[in-house]
């Protein structure tokens, strides 16, 4: 999986959970949206929460590319979206351009989403576009497709902060929750998640405060 934040001169940030912005593109693609469908992935992305339990961490790859953009084979038609054509214009600046993908390898996480009162698509819907995705899905970035079903389920909990607890109970791993959904517990350990984006421009567009709790013994009480 692909779990990358924003990119300053090629050297994007790594991150350590599923982002909302990553969420919202995976599910809007299995809804079947398109990328200039903004107000509804702006109305899904602006509507979620996100808890995740990370059962194993894996191990961070870095693949180091180099590209000429300059060259003559990057213009031209290319598809786009498995269903249209896309002119690419290539670049005028010549020479290498070096750039850092990092990659998350052997990881287990379970993502749960909390979706808001005016949320456009209800749980049942997300849960059968993902088992019957209108389109490919990609964890984070088009070389990462998942390697089974990502269908989850509709959890019965009285809170976010509920449910994450119960999958953590149930499947061991460290908990992450946003900060706003959190009942403040000695020792967590806050951090910043930039995982919002401007789906009009595609453009990063701010950061969600969560806490990162470690795995709760299995007798532990929401």
């Amino acid at each position: 999986m692909a779990l990358q934040g924003p990119r300053i001169d090629g050297e994007p940030q790594s991150l350590p959970i599923p982002t909302r912005s990553l969420l919202t593109g995976l599910i809007g693609s299995a809804l079947g949206y398109r990328r200039s469908d903004h107000g509804k992935l702006q109305n899904l992305q602006d509507n979620m929460r996100v808890g995740v339990v990370v059962h194993r961490g894996g191990v961070e790859m870095r693949d180091y590319q180099i590209a000429d953009l300059g060259k003559s084979y990057l213009r031209g038609p290319m598809w786009s979206s498995g269903t249209s054509v896309a002119k690419r214009e290539g670049s005028r600046t010549e020479g290498l351009r070096p750039q850092q993908r990092p990659y998350r390898a052997d990881a287990d996480m379970t993502a749960i989403v909390e979706l808001g009162v005016d949320s456009a698509v209800n749980a049942d819907q997300i849960i059968s576009a993902l088992d019957h995705p209108a389109r490919p899905l990609f964890i984070g970035r088009s070389s990462c497709p998942p390697a089974c079903k990502l269908t989850g389920r509709v959890f019965d909990a009285p809170s976010l902060e509920a449910a994450v607890l119960e999958v953590a109970r149930n499947y061991a791993g460290e908990m992450y929750l946003p900060a706003a959904a959190a009942t403040p517990s000695w020792g967590d350990i806050p951090l910043s998640i930039p995982g919002c984006r401007d789906w009009t421009s595609y453009r990063h567009s701010g950061a969600d405060l969560y806490v990162m709790r470690p795995c709760p013994s299995p007798t532990a009480q929401a």
